[in-house]
């Protein structure tokens, strides 16, 4: 049976036939029994015996299931068939040359570093990965697929010890002034990401970076060889590389053989609009807070090239004024993973436009900045998270559009993947439970008196500021019912919007509420947010056993064994209190039918993963 058919049998299965637009709840349900019946976990350790490989190596086989990131065969999925979000099918006669399609995004990079912690957003991350090649990119299907533009064959784990993976570059791949892309470009990654070469350079992930023992050429730089130090290995070892630099334009900015000059060249990506570009496409012109304008590459190499004149990424705040330019087709499409009813409602029934509202690898949840001198105390912070109604927030956010939206048990994976495991439920965390809030607190010497509740020593525990994004009325009403909920406990709580770019890496909060947009792997994302000096960690949480749990779960090829290190790890996570997970989100996609080809794609490969297919219809 195909993948299509399986979709219509589950439909009829609940009662239903496939229609315009997806249903939320029937979506949700519908990708469920997808994900049991067809998706193999995400990661395989190794088991095909080695072959040889023609340079006389023994090759142990690549990842199974991967699929190219470029271009890719089959039928364009008309409005009337709704449901694709398990097909990751294109078809290029579906579109014609030329024509511009414009996108509605929040706002124009601020930091155009894609590798750093600072850059690492998704405004950012929607143009930037339209320029930087990634060796995988996350798909619809909520999986990994190897870019067959950038690579003759998959990239290739070809030893165990030391942990070695090959990466054969196409020939045509080039950077758009010409230069090859090449191991100067994946040496570049590594150095300034493992943390051992320049400390200074405070990127988004270490994760498998800082086990890197050497990063070689062959083939007079098109095969790369990257060899892990002896002893050590990295599972997610397909997350690496991804948003490739160019080094000979880093190299103007610092000697990339120094640790200074890493650091000047890291930092000379942050404010320079880049002129670079080895993508389908290259920036023509930024107007900050307005717009990005994108052109085709001349010197693309892909497998597809884009028939699109013009990409344009245009910011619209304002939620009326996005749907009024949409109906008016002054903007032809919008994806966002903080959807509201009111959108939803909107583009549900707006002539013209294909709507598409999807479940993926996105979650919502609160953290908690231990750097504050009250919420230092993890007594405090189990308190304020038991006191906290995840329930009630999701009635009155998510479920507005998504009554089925179910509170998330898990720090690391989803519901329908192999290791979800619920380390929530029984700590009380999210129960909203104010008498076990109470007993908590009473029992290691808080008081509560003329309203506000007093640490043992006396003094009363400050105001404590809910931060979230301007014009964000999903999060501004979670912050209002976590505001009403923990004053039961005596706390007062402020709820304020925050649009500074630095707001999280500087942590300038106490209670922050966003959503991760995650991968397709789990262990070295783990790292990043939970472990001691994350780079995605601001609320700057340590625990010297999560570190450990989690840093062994980093060094072995076993998935089953890291996913359990990595769940027993967010047992005591959870039990320390810093952050409370609320729901998995579904991500709403709506477009312009007159433009095929684009995509929900509810992962870190974001709507732009397959931009070079859009286009304007036949």
């Amino acid at each position: 049976m195909n993948q299509e058919d399986l979709v219509r049998r589950l439909f009829r299965s609940f009662g239903a036939q496939p229609a315009h637009s997806v249903d939320v709840n029937l979506a949700g349900r519908v990708r469920s029994q997808l994900l049991y019946l067809h998706r193999r976990h995400t990661h395989t350790t190794p088991t095909m015996p080695p072959r040889r490989h023609p340079a006389g190596r023994h090759v142990i086989a690549a990842r199974a299931g991967r699929r190219r990131a470029g271009a890719y065969s089959g039928v364009e999925h008309q409005p009337s068939e709704g449901l694709t979000m398990e097909l990751n099918d294109s078809s290029r006669a579906a579109v014609k040359p030329g024509g511009t399609y414009v996108h509605a995004v929040k706002n124009t990079p601020l930091n155009w570093n894609l590798l750093s912690a600072a850059g690492n957003v998704l405004e950012t991350g929607m143009v930037l990965q339209l320029i930087t090649p990634s060796p995988y990119v996350a798909f619809p299907d909520l999986k990994h697929h190897w870019n067959e533009d950038l690579f003759v064959s998959e990239p290739e784990l070809v030893a165990t010890d030391p942990q070695t993976i090959v990466y054969r570059l196409r020939p045509e791949a080039c950077w758009n002034d010409g230069m090859p892309v090449g191991v100067e470009d994946f040496r570049y990654t590594w150095r300034v990401s493992s943390g051992n070469h320049s400390p200074a350079c405070l990127p988004s992930t270490h994760a498998g970076y800082e086990l890197v023992e050497s990063v070689d050429d062959a083939d007079d730089g098109r095969t790369v060889v990257v060899t892990l130090a002896s002893g050590k290995a990295f599972p997610d070892w397909d997350a690496m590389f991804s948003y490739l630099y160019p080094a000979h334009v880093a190299a103007r900015a610092g000697d990339l053989g120094t640790a200074d000059g890493l650091a000047a060249a890291f930092g000379s990506f942050e404010l320079a609009v880049p002129t670079w570009s080895a993508g389908p496409y290259q920036v023509e012109h930024v107007e900050p807070g307005v717009e990005v304008v994108l052109v085709p590459n001349p010197h693309w190499y892909g497998l597809v090239a884009p028939s699109l004149d013009r990409v344009v990424f245009r910011v619209v705040t304002d939620p009326v004024a996005l749907v009024d330019a949409v109906r008016q087709r002054a903007v032809h499409g919008m994806s966002t993973p903080q959807p509201t009813k009111a959108l939803v409602d909107a583009f549900r029934d707006m002539s013209g436009i294909r709507y598409e509202l999807r479940q993926g690898l996105v979650w919502e949840h609160l953290d908690l900045n231990t750097r504050n001198p009250f919420l230092a105390d993890a007594v405090l912070r189990r308190a304020i998270l038991t006191a906290i109604d995840r329930d009630e927030i999701l009635t009155e956010t998510v479920g507005t559009f998504h009554p089925d939206a179910q509170p998330l048990n898990s720090h690391n994976f989803l519901p329908g993947q192999p290791a979800y495991r619920d380390v929530i439920t029984d700590t009380g965390q999210g129960s909203g439970d104010i008498a076990v809030a109470e007993r908590l607190l009473h029992a290691a010497g808080y008081t509560i008196r003329d309203g506000r509740l007093h640490t043992a020593d006396g003094p009363a525990v400050a105001a404590l500021r809910f931060r979230h994004a301007p014009g964000d009325v999903m999060r501004r009403r979670t912050g209002e019912l976590v505001r009403d909920q923990l004053r039961r406990i005596g706390l007062e709580v402020r709820v304020e919007p925050t649009d500074g770019p630095g707001t999280m890496m500087a942590g300038d909060y106490e209670i922050v509420s966003f959503n991760w947009i995650g991968n397709p792997v789990r262990v070295g994302p783990a790292r990043d947010m939970w472990t001691t000096g994350g780079g995605m960690n601001y609320g700057h949480f340590s625990n010297a056993e999560v570190d450990r749990l989690i840093s062994e779960a980093n060094e072995t090829l076993d998935l089953i064994k890291a996913h359990e290190l990595l769940n027993r790890a967010d047992e005591i996570l959870s039990h320390e209190a810093y952050s409370l997970p609320l729901s998995q989100k579904p991500s709403l996609l709506a477009v312009d039918d007159r433009f095929a080809n684009v995509r929900a794609n509810p992962t870190n490969g974001l709507v732009i993963y397959n931009a070079q297919e859009w286009g304007l219809r036949v």
